[in-house]
C-alpha cells in the first residue's frame, strides 16, 4: 500500500494572482478642437535654422503623441508602450523651447496664442481643459509618460513578469514625486491663475503626490509576486512585513486623497478605489497568513500558528457594514472584484486545508497549548516598505536663439548655474 502523502499545503497560484491585482489607468488625452502648432506660432522670432527644426520637430513629435495618446484609450488591453516612447521624444524639444523663451523673454514674441488642451485619464468623465501656459504643456506630457509606464507595467504583471512590473511602478512613481515636489509647485510659484479643480486630475498636487504613493505600493505588490512564483519555501517572516507595508502604503494613499484631493477623487472611477480598499483588506490578511506560516516554519508555537491562521481566515470573509472587519462584498453586476471571484474562494479553500492539517498535527503529534486568540505582543504591528522610486531627472538641453535668423545666444551671462536657475525662475513667456 502507498503511504498517504496528504494535500498539497504551499501557497496557491491564485494567492499570486490576489497579491498582484491592479488596476490599469487610462493616459490623458489631447484636446482635437485646436492644433498647436509651434513652428506658426513662433514664425517671427523662429526664424534661425536651429530654431526651425526644433520647432518642426516639436510639432511632429506632439502629433506622434497625440496618434498614441488616442490609440491606447481605444482599449483596456492596448500596448501603452509607444505612448512612453512619444513622450520621451517630445518632453526634451518642448523642455528645450521652453528654456529658450525663458532666458529670451524679451525676443520670445508669439505670432499666435499657443492653447494647450488636454483632458484627464483618470477620471471619468471627459472635460477638455485649457491653458496658454508651457508649464502645464510639460505638466501633461510628463504625467502621460508616468500613466504609460504603469500600464506597460500592468501588461507586465499580466504577463508574468513581475521584477520588471515592479521596476515600471517605481518609475512611474518617481514621475508623479517630481510633478508634485518639483514641477507642479514651480508653477504655482509663478502665480498660475488656475485653480486645481480647473485643470486634469493629473495636474493636481495632492493627487499627483497620491499617485506617487499608490505606485510604491503596486510596486510592491509585484515584489512579493516576485518572491512567491520563485521555487521552494519563500521567508513567509519577510512576506508578511511586506504584505503589511502595502497596506500601510495604500492607507497613506487613500487617507490623502481623502483629505487633500477630494473634488478630484470625486471624479474618479469608484470601481478602482473598491479595488484599493479590497487589497487594503486582502493585504492584511495576507500578511497575517504569511506571519502563521512563519511561526509554524519555526517548530516552536504550532498553537500560536494555528491562531494567527484563523485571523488570517476571519479576515478574508466578507464584512457586513462598510467599516466592518473584512473583504468589500462584490456586486456581480458591476464589481471589478467580481474577476477575483474565483481566486478568492479557491485562497479561502487552502486555508481551510491547512488549517484542518495542522490542527490535526498538532493535537496527534506536537500537543501545543490552543490559543483563543493571538496576543498583541505576537502581533505583527509595523511593515516593511521596501519600494522606493526611481528618481525622474530630466534631460539637460540647450536653448535655441529666438529672433532673426542671424541671432545668436549670449550664454556667457549664464555661466554660474545658481545665477541662471534664479533668473530662470523669474522670467515669463513674453506674448504679444
Amino acid at each position: 500500500m502507498s503511504e498517504y502523502i496528504g494535500p498539497d499545503l504551499g501557497h496557491p497560484d491564485s494567492v499570486i494572482r490576489l497579491a498582484s491585482a491592479v488596476h490599469r489607468f487610462r493616459c490623458p488625452e489631447m484636446g482635437a478642437g485646436r492644433k498647436v502648432t509651434y513652428t506658426r506660432s513662433f514664425k517671427t522670432c523662429g526664424s534661425h535654422p536651429k530654431t526651425k527644426a526644433l520647432l518642426a520637430k516639436a510639432d511632429s513629435s506632439r502629433a506622434s503623441l497625440g496618434e498614441s495618446l488616442v490609440a491606447s484609450r481605444r482599449s483596456s488591453t492596448t500596448d501603452v508602450s509607444s505612448v512612453v516612447r512619444a513622450a520621451d521624444e517630445y518632453f526634451p524639444l518642448m523642455s528645450q523651447i521652453l528654456l529658450s523663451c525663458k532666458i529670451q523673454p524679451e525676443t520670445a514674441r508669439l505670432d499666435e496664442k499657443l492653447v494647450f488642451e488636454w483632458s484627464s485619464g483618470l477620471e471619468t468623465k471627459t472635460k477638455i481643459c485649457k491653458s496658454e501656459a508651457l508649464m502645464y504643456e510639460l505638466v501633461m506630457v510628463i504625467a502621460s509618460k508616468a500613466i504609460g509606464t504603469a500600464g506597460v507595467a500592468c501588461d507586465n504583471s499580466i504577463a508574468g513578469d513581475f521584477a520588471a512590473s515592479s521596476r515600471g511602478y517605481k518609475a512611474a512613481a518617481g514621475m508623479m514625486q517630481f510633478l508634485a515636489e518639483d514641477h507642479l509647485p514651480k508653477w504655482i510659484a509663478r502665480g498660475t491663475a488656475i485653480e486645481d479643480r480647473e485643470l486634469p486630475s493629473e495636474a493636481c498636487v495632492a493627487v499627483c503626490d497620491g499617485f506617487h504613493t499608490l505606485f510604491l505600493g503596486m510596486g510592491q505588490q509585484m515584489a512579493v509576486a516576485t518572491v512567491l512564483i520563485k521555487p521552494g519555501t519563500p521567508n513567509y517572516g519577510l512576506l508578511a512585513k511586506l504584505c503589511l507595508g502595502i497596506v500601510e502604503l495604500m492607507e497613506r494613499f487613500i487617507g490623502g486623497m481623502r483629505g487633500k484631493a477630494g473634488p478630484q477623487m470625486a471624479k474618479m472611477d469608484t470601481g478602482f478605489f473598491t479595488l484599493i480598499t479590497f487589497q487594503i483588506n486582502f493585504q492584511r490578511a495576507l500578511s497575517t497568513y504569511f506571519l502563521a506560516r512563519s511561526v509554524w516554519e519555526k517548530k516552536e508555537e504550532y498553537g500560536l500558528a494555528i491562531a494567527m491562521l484563523k485571523d488570517a481566515m476571519q479576515e478574508m470573509r466578507t464584512r457586513d457594514s462598510p467599516t466592518g472587519r473584512g473583504l468589500p462584498p462584490i456586486d456581480y453586476k458591476s464589481s471589478p472584484l467580481k474577476m477575483l471571484d474565483k481566486d478568492i474562494k479557491d485562497f479561502k479553500k487552502h486555508m481551510n486545508t491547512l488549517l484542518k492539517e495542522w490542527e490535526h498535527d498538532n493535537n496527534k503529534v506536537y500537543f501545543d497549548k490552543n490559543y483563543d486568540f493571538v496576543p498583541e505582543e505576537k502581533k505583527l504591528h509595523k511593515g516593511l516598505i521596501m519600494m522606493k522610486p526611481e528618481p525622474f531627472v530630466p534631460e539637460e538641453v540647450d536653448p535655441v536663439p529666438l529672433g532673426p535668423p542671424n541671432a545668436e545666444i549670449d550664454s556667457s551671462q549664464y555661466h554660474d548655474d545658481a545665477a541662471m536657475a534664479r533668473r530662470m525662475q523669474d522670467m515669463e513667456v513674453g506674448k504679444k
